[in-house]
């Protein structure tokens, strides 16, 4: 997707009522003195143009709360030199695990209204628990709530007509909101997801390293020059740490190293009987499972790979 995809897809059936914003992560960081950092937006936007998402659980720290800048009101043109900025800069936030743009929203609702729904958004939880504030506006959760909530996340946004985020692949998906359609209540999975965000990120960071030193046991490498990891890598990862606990493990460390192997060596890595053997001992708490598969050799490796059935894909 280039700039001029970007512009379309922000500017085209763009209601005469409709705002366009940007939002951003102030947590991410952003040299000052660059042109989208928010001293720099406050000065080309005014005050007005700049709207904080205060975070309920960041009442001590407002100046860490997410930014939502307004590029344009209602009727207006945006300064097309602010969405190539923000393009650029989101294109290179893809290799780090939290981005400091997280997205373009289009919607009617004027800046304050804008935010307090940002931030009724992000108080979802069971209803146990209906305060608890969870940043879905931070991209990577934003895609696996999407993804979890295929059929209901279109009310959940409501009147967010459109939101235009960066993706785990480095891409980036378009969502659209119902305004007008009653909210349908989210599935048990949306929640699922959440609590697993950070394990997923901790995936997805491993398996964007494992692409910058490739070994030749691990031949189910991801390679294309389209994106940085498959289409859907978030929900992937969000699998394949359901399976791993499926294996009995319950280490952060071991879920991630197992996942890894299984994107870059072989999917069903855990069907060899000797890394299913080490699985169930860490699985037992008798050892970590970086210990085990310290181990292996290359050679170690290139036999276990071989002696699996061929698979056309890393899943």
């Amino acid at each position: 997707m280039s700039a001029d995809d970007v512009m379309a897809l922000t500017l085209s059936q763009r209601a005469d009522n409709e705002y366009l914003y940007l939002l951003l992560d102030p947590l991410a960081g952003c040299s000052i003195g660059h042109p989208l950092h928010i001293d720099s937006l406050t000065q080309q936007l005014g005050d007005k143009g700049i709207q904080r998402v205060l975070r309920p659980d960041f009442a001590h720290a407002p100046q860490a709360c997410p930014v939502l800048a307004t590029l344009a009101a209602a009727g207006e043109t945006p300064d097309e030199r602010l969405l190539a900025l923000s393009y650029a800069y989101a294109v290179s936030d893809r290799s780090y695990r939290r981005p400091y743009v997280c997205g373009w929203l289009v919607s009617a609702l004027p800046p304050e209204r804008a935010v307090e729904h940002l931030i009724s958004l992000c108080q979802l939880s069971p209803l146990s628990d209906a305060q608890r504030f969870i940043p879905i506006y931070e991209p990577l959760r934003l895609e696996l709530l999407a993804s979890a909530a295929r059929n209901e996340h279109a009310t959940w946004l409501g009147p967010i007509s459109r939101w235009l985020c960066p993706t785990s692949w480095g891409s980036f998906a378009l969502l659209a909101g119902e305004g007008h359609a009653p909210a349908v209540p989210l599935p048990a999975l949306a929640f699922d997801v959440q609590r697993d965000a950070p394990l997923v990120a901790a995936i997805l960071v491993a398996w964007k390293g494992s692409l910058r030193a490739p070994v030749s046991y691990a031949p189910k490498r991801w390679q294309s020059r389209d994106s940085m990891l498959p289409p859907q890598a978030a929900a992937h990862a969000f699998r394949l740490i359901r399976d791993a606990r499926k294996l009995g493990l319950r280490e952060s460390d071991d879920i991630v190293l197992l996942s890894l192997c299984r994107v870059t060596l072989h999917p069903h890595l855990s069907q060899h009987p000797t890394v299913d053997a080490d699985i169930k001992r860490a699985a037992r708490g008798e050892a970590r499972l970086n210990t085990l598969f310290e181990t292996y050799d290359d050679a170690a490796w290139m036999r276990i790979v071989a002696s699996l059935p061929q698979v056309k894909e890393y899943s």
